[in-house]
């Protein structure tokens, strides 16, 4: 019996060594891609004028749209790198672009570390997430990589692993750090109601999260915006239906393939058990809110939007596909 645990236990660990590596090998690669996505793509600098816009040498925080103001925990870290690498009170672009792909590979391996941890299967699910996250980098020459993208990224994993391990308290305190990166966080709570714990107690939690997130929201953009603001969306223009048309038009690079389809296919997966309820539940209302916020701004989806999702969306494929492996006749108890 200690032999067999003693060779579990041992062959765990090099299956984690294993997924350890191959992450650090995807990391070098998001490396490379990010640092050569930096300058922007023929149409704009949009990820340059971003990843500058806090700091002190190319400060132009006031001049960023009302919606990406409030996200201010990538902002702010992305721009004190600028101002810790400033050489004479200049960014080379050299630097910056080192600086740019450090920073986003930097959330990626906090997002790989959380998965090895914490989850189940990493080797399988890491690869398919990276796999995803190459879609991002498509169409070539309309490429933009925000300093909110990764880190809402590893918030929306690591507040999901810690709800499949019934972290709750720890969950919580997730959410609320998460919201100081991206809003979206925020849905994540709604796992809360997926668990097995009273219905007082999802209540307490769901509420503890709203009401923190909200009051760090509103505390936010007072200090931004100068007033404090629950929505702040781009819904000033006239809403339309340009969204339609990421559905209905026939190409290659469509948003059937989004997260290398694992988006869609997450929204078509059976739900067996309380996770793969909640998992579906917080996908639907992600994509219901980023879909209305593309209509009041009468947009089309960017395809970074959707890496918030990407890592839950393989989560929920990986247990679906371990329960056919484990019942290949799709036999029902």
């Amino acid at each position: 019996m200690f032999s067999f645990q003693a060779r579990t236990v041992s062959n765990s660990i090099k299956l984690k060594l294993v997924a350890a590596f191959i992450a650090l090998s995807l990391c070098a690669t998001w490396f490379v891609f990010t640092r050569a996505a930096a300058h922007g793509n023929d149409h704009d600098s949009l990820s340059l004028y971003i990843f500058v816009a806090d700091s002190h040498i190319h400060g132009h925080y006031d001049k960023l749209p009302d919606v990406w103001k409030p996200r201010i925990g990538g902002n702010w870290i992305a721009g004190r790198l600028c101002d810790a690498f400033a050489e004479d009170g200049d960014l080379p672009f050299p630097v910056y672009q080192n600086l740019f792909g450090f920073y986003n590979t930097a959330w990626l391996v906090l997002i790989f570390t959380a998965l090895i941890c914490l989850g189940d299967n990493p080797l399988f699910v890491i690869a398919l997430i990276f796999a995803g996250m190459t879609y991002t980098l498509t169409p070539p020459d309309a490429v933009a990589i925000t300093p909110w993208d990764l880190p809402s990224m590893f918030f929306w994993t690591l507040s999901a692993l810690l709800w499949q391990r019934k972290h709750y308290a720890w969950m919580l305190a997730v959410i609320v750090l998460g919201t100081a990166f991206k809003e979206t966080v925020a849905v994540t709570a709604f796992l809360f109601f997926f668990t097995t714990m009273s219905r007082q107690q999802r209540w307490k939690f769901f509420g503890a999260a709203f009401i923190a997130c909200l009051l760090l929201k509103l505390w936010i953009t007072h200090a931004v915006l100068g007033q404090a603001r629950l929505f702040t969306a781009d819904w000033h223009g006239t809403p339309g239906l340009a969204v339609a048309k990421d559905f209905f038009n026939p190409q290659v690079n469509h948003f059937i393939w989004i997260n290398a389809g694992t988006f869609v296919l997450a929204l078509c997966l059976p739900m067996k058990s309380l996770d793969d309820q909640g998992i579906k539940f917080v996908l639907v209302v992600f994509l219901a809110g980023t879909t209305a916020a593309c209509i009041l701004a009468n947009t089309y989806f960017e395809f970074r939007q959707f890496l918030d999702v990407l890592p839950i969306s393989v989560l929920y494929l990986d247990r679906t596909m371990q329960r056919w492996k484990a019942n290949p006749a799709g036999l029902t108890a």
